[in-house]
């Protein structure tokens, strides 16, 4: 069973889409189909449960995704330690984060760790803010950017590199919605509200709402900030999202920021990792070249 099949493996596990992993890992769908049944032979049992509409990892499937990743780490930690010195780390790095971290602040911390570890490949992902901290308690990737929750999740290491608050968006132009939120006392009860599908923008969001004891009309919950503000922009409602994303957004001119008492709870920006992750010379190394980085905004 060799190491790039494993690698393979794990991507599609953390996927669960073959036409994604074929994609982004540069194999044909064929050949990755091909790939999954050589290993379930070799490992004697189904490892995925597939139908035309999805693909899921059975209970063996599970084990041996785990399996994948353990061996994974433990030939990178070999073939650091075979290499000696750690200014000549070489090998690869997966980061997970947002759209909006990858427009701001990101570049400029994996400049300056590409400046001191040229050797180093870093895969990045994107997707959906709220993913980010299960995608590093599942070690679907070695680090992610994430908003932080105060105390760290079990398993988890975390670092802080900035705060930005969080802030209700209305429209910019007229429509019924900003004529709403124009009226003092502001109606809440009669304005459509845009919510974040799930983590700690909806916590906090549900938070504000019960001390204000405010039932919210919900227009819609979707996962994306740059969804939110494409609703608000349109009219639709007023949704909430990260000042940081709104300021850099395309769409910031489309919306506006609304001033409520009390405001919201600001948003801890870092990243995280494995606590056991840590001990990957090329997480380390990482790791340590954010020291220069925290707190770089607010």
């Amino acid at each position: 069973m060799d190491h790039d099949a494993l690698r393979l493996f794990l991507h599609l596990s953390q996927t669960l889409h073959f036409a994604r992993t074929s994609r982004e890992c540069h194999i044909s769908p064929s050949a990755l189909t091909r790939l999954v049944q050589r290993l379930e032979r070799e490992v004697g049992w189904p490892l995925l449960e597939r139908d035309q509409r999805t693909v899921k990892l059975t209970p063996e499937g599970e084990r041996f995704a785990a399996h994948a990743r353990d061996v994974g780490e433990r030939w990178d930690d070999l073939q650091q330690s075979l290499r000696g010195r750690a200014q000549n780390l070489t090998g690869t790095i997966s980061l997970f984060a947002s759209v909006t971290a990858c427009q701001t602040f990101l570049p400029r911390i994996l400049s300056s760790f590409r400046q001191a570890f040229p050797q180093i490949h870093i895969q990045l992902e994107t997707g959906y803010a709220a993913n980010a901290l299960e995608m590093a308690r599942q070690g679907a990737v070695d680090v992610a950017v994430a908003a932080l929750p105060v105390r760290a999740p079990a398993g988890l290491v975390t670092r802080v590199l900035l705060h930005t608050p969080l802030v209700f968006v209305a429209p910019a132009s007229p429509c019924e919605v900003a004529r709403l939120v124009d009226r003092s006392p502001m109606p809440w009860g009669e304005i459509p509200i845009v919510l974040p599908a799930a983590g700690l923008a909806r916590a906090s969001v549900e938070r504000w709402f019960r001390r204000k004891h405010i039932a919210p009309r919900v227009y819609s919950e979707v996962p994306g900030n740059e969804a939110i503000l494409s609703l608000v922009s349109l009219g639709c409602g007023v949704g909430i999202v990260p000042k940081l994303v709104m300021d850099k957004s395309p769409l910031r001119a489309e919306v506006r920021a609304l001033a409520v008492e009390p405001p919201l709870e600001g948003f801890r920006v870092g990243v995280c990792t494995q606590k056991r992750r840590l001990k990957s010379p090329l997480v380390r190394a990482f790791w340590d070249s954010l020291a220069g980085d925290i707190e770089i905004a607010r």
